[in-house]
């Protein structure tokens, strides 16, 4: 039962909704079977253990010792608590964004006008406090507007009415929408070989232009969002999004927030990788405003993976005191046992772009042996540098044959990610064995290395061979 429809979606539970759906399962007027009930309290039981035994026959016998276990039974009843638990999900989701417009609405259509009007006030007091100014936010607005006018309808007021109101809310709610929908279509456009009809999201961008509603944010960040990936050559459309995204990201979920965040760097790296350096500090910008909003993070805890990608855009473009600052500042939010190799690594890799290379390799030493292979290996790509620098030939040929069979060893785990590696390896092992006074070698190499992709620290390829 451990992978089962029912264990996977209770395991996505807290502590605070399992408490709820115990009490939402009590309740006659959702579940009136007390299976449900006791099969609930009994795999809880278990979730609880350190090893769960959450075997069909081990369940079963706990909730009918006298009986011999019985497949079909037990399906029924992992049937009767997948159900409610489904409807608890539904109920929770529809609790908390749209309980009280329902009331109004349900109110309305009653003819409780005066119950109407209290409920709508309120309602419409809490809209306006909302910290949240996304399209669900206008869609709310949209409701609300609607169910004022049809009651404006119902005491024969119809004379004067709020329709330009219902039909902005509504305007706003779809643009916005409507723009960040086709910003995930051109990106997957972008990637992949698929091509979809613009004709209609140009419409809108032109509309949205008319009626100057590029300077509300839930329209304004996926107005420029989708400028930003359709033209790109054209800079000041990232530059806007840019802005908006750091100064009003406060104003979306922060689920939201991480998906347009995303797209937002990746829009940077692709122009970075172009040739285009400058956008380096753009793309430091988003990442440390998106860490520190606690965009970038999941479940507070910031992968070591962007962690060192950033240091390593930091120290490509020689911002050393940024790049030392990020390490010590940011470590913290690290997966505890990530914190202390990744802080030796990336230090490491700090002091070897300042060619203070006796520092770095104190910090390597602590690392070299590491159990995980990604740090393994980029400790023994960031040897090798060290090793070409200082002009040791017989410790980077030692290193290089070690690298390559770690790589072979660990190919299957490495995925993708070997690709990268063994251009990496093949690299540095044609510049270990070049003529360093034949000039024909060495831009033969340096030509080379200007076509290899993915090829991990390029850069500092490029400079040795340029130097």
């Amino acid at each position: 039962m451990k992978t089962t429809k029912l264990i996977l979606a209770l395991k996505s539970l807290n502590k605070e909704e399992l408490r709820l759906f115990r009490h939402y399962l009590s309740c006659k007027i959702f579940n009136k079977r007390e299976g449900p009930i006791h099969l609930f309290d009994c795999i809880l039981r278990e979730l609880k253990k350190t090893k769960p035994n959450l075997s069909k026959e081990f369940i079963f016998n706990n909730l009918f010792p006298n009986k011999p276990f019985n497949n079909s039974e037990f399906g029924y009843l992992v049937s009767y608590l997948t159900v409610p638990l489904h409807r608890f999900l539904a109920f929770q989701k529809f609790h908390h964004e749209d309980e009280s417009i329902a009331m109004c609405h349900a109110l309305r259509e009653r003819g409780l006008l005066k119950q109407f009007e209290t409920a709508l006030k309120k309602t419409t007091r809490l809209q306006q406090q909302s910290s949240l100014k996304d399209s669900e936010f206008y869609y709310r607005n949209y409701r609300l507007e609607q169910e004022r006018y049809y009651a404006s309808t119902q005491k024969g007021r119809a004379e004067e009415t709020n329709l330009l109101e219902v039909a902005n809310s509504l305007d706003i709610s779809y643009f916005a929408k409507r723009l960040r929908q086709s910003c995930y279509m051109i990106s997957h456009q972008n990637i992949y070989n698929i091509s979809y009809d613009s004709t209609f999201v140009l419409n809108i961008l032109e509309e949205v232009k008319r009626k100057d509603l590029v300077k509300i944010p839930a329209i304004g960040i996926y107005y420029y969002c989708y400028l930003a990936l359709a033209h790109p050559e054209n800079i000041q459309h990232f530059k806007s999004l840019k802005q908006l995204l750091i100064a009003k990201a406060k104003l979306f979920t922060i689920s939201e927030m991480k998906d347009i965040y995303l797209l937002a760097i990746n829009i940077a790296i692709k122009r970075y990788n172009q040739g285009h350096r400058e956008m380096a500090k753009d793309l430091l910008e988003l990442y440390r405003s998106g860490i520190d909003k606690k965009i970038l993070l999941t479940n507070n805890i910031l992968s070591r993976f962007t962690y060192k990608n950033i240091v390593v855009l930091a120290l490509t473009q020689k911002l050393f005191d940024w790049a030392e600052s990020f390490v010590k500042d940011y470590n913290s939010l690290l997966e505890k046992d990530y914190q202390e190799v990744m802080y030796q690594y990336n230090l490491a890799k700090l002091y070897a772009e300042k060619k203070e290379f006796d520092s770095a390799l104190q910090y390597l030493m602590l690392t070299n042996n590491s159990d995980d292979v990604y740090i393994n290996i980029d400790t023994k790509m960031l040897l090798a540098r060290i090793y070409h620098e200082q002009n040791n030939v017989e410790a980077q040929s030692a290193l290089i044959e070690s690298f390559r069979k770690i790589l072979n060893r660990k190919k299957k785990i490495l995925g993708y990610h070997y690709l990268s590696y063994k251009n990496y390896l093949q690299s540095i092992n044609k510049m270990t064995i070049l003529n360093p006074y034949d000039a024909k070698e060495r831009a033969s190499l340096l030509k080379d290395i200007e076509k290899t992709k993915p090829l991990p620290d390029k850069h500092w390829f490029l400079q040795q061979l340029s130097d």
